[in-house]
């Protein structure tokens, strides 16, 4: 319609400039269709805005015609022609603009200018109603006409839209399946009725090894082994009875090796349901079946493994012993049986493993472990159970005995193949161990844990009184672990609640009698039971963890006393203060003194640590590197209870020691006539070899400090010199001292 509209522009003036109306009068009666053209073609106007103003276009230019010809010109009829062209934006608008511009054309300029609209002499009014019903029927015929063939055309495109659909849909599946076909690794091929192959994917080539070119066109005969073409002809012609096949075949390859194929084949049929062909999917198996095939020998093996695993699962790994599972479930029969005869439950644990391990290794504990088990085994029947817990645990289970005299005598065969020599390699190694024995009565109520738990009692009893030895289970062991349980909680709130306290037992000079320093010894003054001995709560201490505290406790409390001892004027002596093994292998003891001495102001060189010899050797090399830390801060260190730990020449050196303390049961020993030859002047001289001071304990009577002077001996402890006092007496004690010893019986207190 713009073209259409560009056209009549030129046309109204190529018309006026001969109608000698001049260019500018020409371009003046261009001017309107021109604007109604271009108006018509802005973008921001909608298509029924833009279908009016080529409607008005059209007229315009119609009537500017018929104004230039002086009405000579009959140009009415474009009002006709060009209407249909409003039609193609299918919106009825157009019309109504044509009905209405008609009427005020020509009934409005009509009457005003009657020679420029009409030639004719009608009336005015009868040609406008005239060409206004002619423009309303073309006008109605144009919009059904429009209309119509708008129906149609609509369907047309839904059909053609739908079909369109259908059409991209089926090259969608269509191509999803070539994808598929052309990249899965099977091999997929089609061929004709008789046989011969017609499509070949890339899986096929890779498989067979043949290119397309190759293969299309040869009998699938050529796809299988020798030995299996006379098997291709029944199989096509089995396809016109069936739809599918599904066969292992031995196929083979371009270069004529052979493998296992599983083939599935479908039939190709016609609209009809003739057969066109078939297409085949082959897929190498070789690597399946051998696979399936080693799936089940796996299986086999591990049907044997899994027997093998049960039997790990209920003898112990290192020793073949039954395990802690296989003995609860047999004592579980055994209560439940409630057979007349009696039972036992003996429960052992070597005495001695701890420091085998410790000092020479897992390998030289595997070693002792297993001479043990095999010797326990040999002492029991074949119908007891031997068990091993753990660690250095064992269990043996007396399944039918006749009195306690039998039990103890399994118990003492026992204890005496636990103490034979176990070899190994230059090392030989004697444990022992300790046994406890719970008896089991026909009507016994008491649980397998509850039975094992007493046996245990019984077996820390033994150890109690003095190991390798062995204590049948009584109702008072029990009561007495109660009260020991009931310590040990007493023991967490004591270290928090100030119940303990530092005595002070005076150290001498053996020559001239004075002393020189103090032993702390932490005492628990417990609300109930009274004052609480050492060698009842420290192994309770040990074994809980409080005993850290407890030696954090003496350290702090020992560096308080000496700053106030100093205020009070006394003497600048030392104090010793011991520390457990656990204390020591923590690795921060210099920290702990370290503060004590900083928040009290002390000399730290008037601080002493004692540490036992077993202590040094149980964790040595956390203790080597514990005591260099502390012997840099300037405090001294003893070896306490020395000879009790069987420590060697070369390993006192390795250490920063500087007192060795002789334990009590080598100075009891002492008499004048033996002083020469004795293991307390050995030791003597060996601190004086080292350059140690060295310390005498449990020095009761004259006759052994007469002894220790002879020996050489520099310091010495014990009953004769003074119990252990509580601090407030200690300045007395200090006070009254003269040049010679102190008399006991002047300084002892309960």
């Amino acid at each position: 319609m713009l073209r259409t509209l560009v056209g009549l522009t030129a046309t109204v003036i190529a018309y006026a400039s001969y109608a000698q109306h001049g260019l500018l009068g020409a371009l003046g009666l261009a001017l309107p269709v021109a604007a109604l053209g271009l108006a018509a073609a802005l973008p921001i106007l909608t298509r029924g805005e833009k279908a009016n103003l080529g409607a008005a276009g059209l007229m315009t230019a119609a009537a500017v015609v018929v104004h230039i010809s002086g009405g000579h010109t009959e140009a009415h009829f474009l009002f006709f022609a060009l209407l249909p062209l409003a039609a193609l934006y299918a919106t009825p608008a157009p019309f109504v603009v044509a009905v209405g511009y008609v009427v005020l054309h020509h009934f409005v300029v009509g009457s005003l200018l009657h020679g420029s609209v009409f030639m004719h002499g009608q009336p005015v009014l009868q040609m406008a109603l005239l060409h206004a019903v002619l423009i309303l029927v073309e006008s109605w015929a144009c919009f059904v006409a429009w209309r119509r063939f708008e129906d149609r055309r609509e369907l047309v495109e839904r059909l053609v839209s739908e079909r369109t659909a259908q059409l991209r849909r089926q090259h969608d599946a269509l191509a999803r399946l070539a994808a598929v076909v052309h990249s899965t690794d099977d091999a997929v091929y089609t061929a004709s009725p008789e046989g011969l192959i017609e499509t070949w994917n890339p899986g096929a080539e890779r498989l067979y090894g043949y290119t397309t070119a190759e293969v299309l066109g040869r009998h699938v005969r050529a796809l299988v082994a020798p030995e299996m073409e006379d098997l291709v002809e029944p199989a096509l012609l089995s396809l016109d009875r069936s739809s599918n096949l599904h066969l292992e075949r031995l196929h083979r390859r371009r270069d004529g090796s052979v493998f296992e194929a599983l083939i599935t084949v479908s039939a190709i049929r016609d609209a009809h349901g003739a057969l066109t062909g078939h297409a085949a999917i082959a897929r190498d198996v070789t690597a399946q079946k051998r696979a399936r095939a080693e799936a089940v020998d796996a299986a086999e093996r591990l049907a044997r493994q899994a027997g093998e695993l049960t039997r790990l699962a209920l003898h112990d790994p290192l020793t073949g012993l039954a395990n802690r599972a296989v003995l609860q479930q047999r004592l579980t029969a055994r209560l439940s049986a409630r057979r007349d005869a009696h039972s036992a439950v003996l429960l052992l644990d070597l005495d001695d493993f701890k420091s085998v391990n410790d000092v020479f290794g897992h390998g030289a504990g595997d070693a002792v472990l297993l001479s043990i088990a095999e010797r326990l085994g040999a002492c029991v029947r074949p119908e007891d159970t031997v068990a091993r817990l753990g660690g250095d645990e064992f269990v043996v289970l007396l399944e039918a005995v006749h009195g306690l005299e039998e039990v103890t005598a399994v118990a003492q065969r026992l204890i005496a193949a636990s103490n034979e020599r176990v070899e190994w390699g230059a090392e030989v190694f004697q444990v022992g161990c300790s046994v406890g024995i719970a008896l089991i009565d026909p009507a016994d109520r008491r649980s397998t844990d509850e039975v094992v738990r007493d046996a245990d009692i019984a077996m820390y009893a033994a150890k109690t009184a003095g190991r390798n030895r062995f204590e049948v289970f009584e109702e008072a062991m029990r009561e007495e672990v109660v009260a020991q349980s009931q310590l040990s909680r007493d023991l967490r709130r004591a270290t928090t609640d100030g119940q303990f306290l530092l005595l002070y037992q005076p150290q001498v000079d053996v020559e001239s009698g004075r002393i020189t320093g103090f032993e702390a010894l932490a005492r628990w003054q417990h609300p109930v039971r009274g004052l609480v001995m050492p060698d009842t709560f420290i192994p309770i201490a040990e074994g809980t963890g409080t005993i850290d505290l407890i030696d954090d406790w003496a350290l702090e409390e020992a560096c308080r006393q000496l700053a106030a001892w100093d205020e009070a004027g006394l003497p600048p002596f030392h104090v010793a203060v011991n520390i457990s093994a656990h204390r020591l292998a923590r690795g921060d003891l210099a920290d702990a003194i370290r503060s004590g001495i900083r928040s009290t102001g002390v000399d730290p060189a008037r601080l002493e640590i004692e540490i036992t010899e077993t202590a040094t050797m149980s964790c040595a090399v956390e203790a080597a590197q514990t005591l260099h830390d502390v012997r840099a801060l300037g405090v001294s260190i003893a070896i306490d209870d020395f000879g009790m730990g069987h420590s060697s020449f070369g390993r006192l050196r390795a250490l920063p020691v500087d007192r060795l303390k002789i334990d009590r049961s080598f100075i009891a020993a002492l008499h004048e006539d033996t002083a020469t030859g004795s293991i307390a002047g050995a030791m003597v001289a060996m601190g004086s070899s080292l350059g140690l001071d060295v310390v005498a304990e449990g020095v009761e009577t004259e006759g052994q400090l007469q002894v220790l002077r002879s020996l050489g001996c520099h310091s010495a402890q014990g009953y004769l010199f003074g119990r252990p006092l509580p601090a407030e007496e200690v300045g007395q004690l200090v006070r009254r001292s003269t040049s010679t010893v102190v008399p006991a019986g002047d300084t002892a207190v309960p």
